[in-house]
């Protein structure tokens, strides 16, 4: 059987660059970055190797999308 592996997911402010350097966020997993967030006209959104992918309302709904896209990738 599988053990469950425990991992310390930790979020830093950070500046994003899309197209210019914004405040937002990183999402680690140890020492790899899983994600990146930029706060836009009031919402967070995914940035994904300089782009912006999906808009979420709040900043939780968006660590629960990194997190998830992360697990299921791994």
């Amino acid at each position: 059987s599988k053990k469950d592996k425990k991992i310390e997911i930790q979020l830093a402010d950070a500046k994003v660059e899309i197209n210019k350097q914004v405040e937002g966020y990183t999402l680690t997993a140890g020492k790899k970055i899983i994600g990146e967030i930029a706060e836009l006209d009031g919402k967070f959104a995914i940035v994904k190797n300089g782009e912006v992918g999906a808009f979420f309302k709040t900043l939780e709904q968006t660590i629960e999308s990194i997190i998830e896209n992360y697990n299921l990738n791994r």
